[in-house]
């Protein structure tokens, strides 16, 4: 009962964000992701296309076909016109696989640079729900960021790991593929809704330990609010700019409204 009741605070408490932010003169943090995107994915992209024009160039030359130096007539020109369009193939193939894998990459960097966004939002939302006023502290808001950013990069590492477990025994054992797709979706939203919540649980000067077990304690918010998170960053750009910030409200809704509920009961 108290799992699906937190999964009823998560869920809510996600979409409940939207309103709330954009209601309480918070709007403005949406477009921060999108703007740090473009300007990582720009750099990253210019950074890496010398790169690009190197690998096409060996892998245009790999793929070649030879022309002898006395070879003339029709053959000779459907060669160099076969030669020519390899290297147009293999550019424009190259250059979308980077471009892809720096969407991917720049999803998680943002994710790790968002970290003071995403404390301030937690925090101010809080401010906001409870008038508990918080004062400012520009070292406690970096320690707070840093704390989520390695929160971030701690849970990422698991993830990895876990999920590289997960497709061993898959490989191993094929038939239990599909509960495996679930599982590691359930994974990435569990490690997704952490992120989200320490930063909450920070504010009650919580140890990662501590934290833990805190997080596992409302598992059924974590998991909703980690799972929706995950399902909206799928929606290129538009995930992008509204999820983290949503998914940290979120949880300060989730949580303050838990909180709240246990004081009534007392």
């Amino acid at each position: 009962m108290s799992f699906s009741k937190d999964f009823g605070r998560g869920f809510s408490g996600f979409f409940v964000a939207f309103r709330f932010v954009l209601g309480n003169g918070m709007g403005w943090m949406f477009l921060v992701p999108i703007v740090l995107w473009v300007l990582l994915a720009y750099g990253m992209f210019h950074g890496l296309e010398a790169l690009s024009d190197w690998l096409g160039a060996w892998a245009a030359g790999y793929l070649e076909i030879t022309i002898e130096p006395d070879e003339q007539g029709w053959w000779s020109a459907v060669k160099a016109w076969i030669n020519g369009a390899t290297n147009v193939i293999v550019s424009w193939i190259l250059k979308i696989a980077i471009g892809y894998l720096l969407f991917v990459a720049n999803k998680y960097i943002v994710l790790v640079l968002l970290s003071p966004l995403l404390a301030y939002a937690s925090e101010r939302a809080e401010e906001i729900i409870t008038g508990k006023h918080f004062p400012f502290s520009f070292s406690q808001l970096m320690k707070d960021a840093m704390r989520g950013a390695l929160i971030a990069m701690r849970n990422g590492i698991l993830e990895l790991t876990i999920t590289a477990g997960i497709w061993i025994v898959s490989l191993i054992v094929p038939i239990i593929t599909p509960l495996s797709l679930i599982l590691l979706f359930l994974i990435s939203a569990y490690f997704y809704g952490f992120s989200m919540f320490d930063y909450v649980y920070e504010r009650r000067r919580m140890r990662i330990g501590e934290t833990a077990r805190a997080v596992n304690s409302s598992m059924g918010a974590v998991l909703a609010n980690g799972s929706l998170f995950s399902l909206l960053m799928k929606v290129p750009l538009v995930g992008l700019m509204l999820a983290p910030v949503m998914a940290s409200v979120g949880a300060v809704i989730a949580t303050t409204k838990k909180e709240a509920t246990a004081l009534t009961a007392r």
